[in-house]
C-alpha cells in the first residue's frame, strides 16, 4: 500500500521538545501545505487561512481540544525545522509519486534564494541555492538538494542529487557549468543519458565542436520559427557525429549539436550559436525539442516560484524558514501538477478554500 503525503510528513523528525507542544509537527506542515494551495504563504496569511477554516479543519482532521495552530506556531516550526530532513522526505515522496517512464527528459538546475543572501556585493557573499531535477513533460520536481554557496559548489551538489535520485533510462539536460567529465561519468554509470551545453569553460572541447560542426554535414537538421509581439526568431538545430579527435575521457559521446538562433528582438537584430554534447544517437528525433525544453525549468518552476509564490520578495529570513518554505512550495507545485493542474494560478483560483478537496489531494 502506497504511503500518502500525510504519512510522509509524519516521518519528519520533530525538533521540538514534546512538553508544551499543542500540535504535532506533521499537522502544522499539513496546514501550511493546504494554505499554500489556497494562495497563502506568509506567516500571518497562513494564520488567517487557519482562522477562516477553523471549524472545517477541526472537524475534518479531528483536532483535539478544538485548537488550531496560530501564526506564531507556524513561524516557530518553519524557523526551527531541519531543512535537510524536510528535503529528504520530499525526495522519498517524489520517488513514489513522481516516477517517470524511460526516456523522459529531466532538467537539473539551481535557484538561489534572495532572502538568504548575506554580505551582498562582497567576496564573502553567501546564499542558499536549491538544485532541482525537473521533468520536461510532467512539469514536476522529482528530487532536490539544498546547498550553501560558501560551503559547497553546484557541481558537487548536482552529483549528489544524481545519486539521491536513483533512476535509470532518463535523459538529463544541464547547462555549461556541469560540462565536467566526472559529472558525465556519473550520469552514464547511473544508466542515464545526457545533453549538456558546452561553453568556453571547456576551451578545447568548445573549439573542437565549433570547428567540427563548421566543416561537417549534419545527420539531422531541424528548423523552427517563432513570433511574439516584439520578437521574431528562427531556430536551427543541427546534429553531428562526434569529432574524431575527441578526448575519450568524455564518456559515451553519441553526438554533438549546434543550435543557431537569429532574428529581431524589439526591432534589434541578433544572432547566436550554442553547442551541446550528448550521449544520444545522432539520429534521435527528440534532440531539438529536448534542448529547447531544458529552459522549461526556468519558466515552469523558477518563474512560478518567484512570481506566483512570491519567493524572491518573501520577507521570511530568520532561521531555516526561507529554505523550508521554498521546499514546501516546490512540494505543492509538484503535488498540483501530479493531479493535473499545469497552471498554478488557475489551481489556486479553482481550489482556494475548498478544504475537503484540498485535504483529499494529501491522502
Amino acid at each position: 500500500m502506497e504511503k500518502s503525503l500525510i504519512d510522509y510528513l509524519k516521518d519528519i523528525p520533530d525538533f521540538r521538545e514534546r512538553q508544551g507542544c499543542r500540535h504535532q509537527q506533521w499537522f502544522v506542515l499539513l496546514i501550511i501545505i493546504m494554505g499554500i494551495i489556497s494562495g497563502y504563504w506568509g506567516y500571518r496569511g497562513l494564520g488567517r487561512f487557519v482562522e477562516r477554516h477553523r471549524r472545517e479543519l477541526i472537524k475534518l482532521l479531528s483536532i483535539p481540544q478544538a485548537r488550531v495552530p496560530s501564526y506564531s506556531t507556524i513561524r516557530r516550526v518553519m524557523m526551527g525545522l531541519n531543512y535537510e530532513e524536510l528535503a529528504k522526505v520530499f525526495n522519498q515522496w517524489a520517488s513514489q509519486y513522481g516516477k517517470l517512464p524511460s526516456h523522459e527528459w529531466v532538467s537539473i538546475d539551481g535557484k538561489g534564494l534572495k532572502n538568504t543572501v548575506t554580505e551582498y556585493g562582497s567576496a564573502e557573499q553567501n546564499f542558499i541555492n536549491i538544485v532541482s531535477a525537473f521533468s520536461h513533460n510532467r512539469g514536476i520536481v522529482i528530487g532536490l538538494k539544498v546547498m550553501e554557496n560558501k560551503k559547497t559548489s553546484e557541481i558537487t551538489t548536482v552529483r549528489e542529487l544524481l545519486e539521491i535520485l536513483d533512476v535509470k533510462g532518463l535523459v538529463f539536460t544541464l547547462d555549461a557549468l556541469h560540462c565536467q567529465k566526472k559529472t558525465i561519468d556519473d550520469i552514464v554509470n547511473s544508466g542515464n543519458d545526457y545533453v549538456i551545453k558546452v561553453k568556453t569553460n571547456q576551451p578545447k572541447l568548445y573549439e573542437q565542436i565549433q570547428q567540427h560542426t563548421h566543416k561537417q554535414q549534419p545527420y539531422l537538421s531541424h528548423h523552427s520559427q517563432e513570433q511574439t509581439r516584439d520578437r521574431q526568431s528562427q531556430r536551427i538545430v543541427k546534429v553531428f557525429s562526434p569529432p574524431p579527435d575527441l578526448d575519450q575521457k568524455w564518456s559515451q559521446v553519441g553526438c554533438v549539436i549546434s543550435v543557431e538562433r537569429r532574428g529581431t528582438r524589439g526591432g534589434v537584430p541578433y544572432e547566436r550559436i550554442g553547442f551541446y554534447l550528448s550521449s544520444l544517437d545522432p539520429n534521435s528525433q527528440r534532440l531539438a525539442l529536448g534542448i529547447r525544453q531544458h529552459w522549461g525549468i526556468e519558466n515552469r518552476l523558477h518563474w512560478v516560484k518567484d512570481i506566483v509564490y512570491q519567493e524572491d520578495s518573501s520577507p521570511q529570513k530568520a532561521g531555516f524558514a526561507p529554505i523550508n518554505l521554498s521546499v514546501l512550495k516546490t512540494w505543492v507545485l509538484t503535488l498540483l501538477r501530479i493531479h493535473g493542474y499545469d497552471s498554478l494560478t488557475e489551481a489556486i483560483s479553482s481550489l482556494s478554500h475548498h478544504i475537503n478537496y484540498i485535504l483529499s489531494l494529501c491522502h
